[in-house]
């Protein structure tokens, strides 16, 4: 289960790769955001199955972080062509923080609650 995220994931980039090749209208700043935010939603989802967290804590951050990964990479791909004033970047931006926030939160809090 775990390879398969890393397979998706790089067969995920390898569609938006080819689309952003193809159609004259993706920016190549846009397709390879996207890759990025694909690339960077299949590591940390892969982390999150290889770790030892709770299982529950598992299930629910592979579920936030798919959702968050899809409404990211929209985010790349949707945002202008340049990356002065683009309020679709600093979204992406800030959605990757919160996961990252979300992330250390699901490591940092049973440690706390055990002591």
């Amino acid at each position: 289960m775990k390879n398969l995220i890393l397979l998706i994931g790089a067969l995920l980039i390898a569609l938006n790769t080819l689309i952003g090749l193809m159609v004259t209208d993706y920016a190549t700043l846009n397709f390879l955001l996207a890759d990025l935010s694909i690339a960077l939603s299949a590591g940390i989802i892969y982390f999150v199955a290889k770790s030892k967290m709770a299982d529950g804590f598992k299930i629910g951050l592979t579920v936030l972080f798919f959702f968050t990964g899809i409404a990211r990479c929209l985010c790349a791909a949707l945002a202008p062509k340049a990356l002065a004033d683009n309020t679709l970047f600093i979204v992406a931006v800030a959605i990757l923080f919160f996961e990252i926030i979300c992330l250390s939160a699901s490591f940092l809090l049973p440690k706390q609650i055990n002591k």
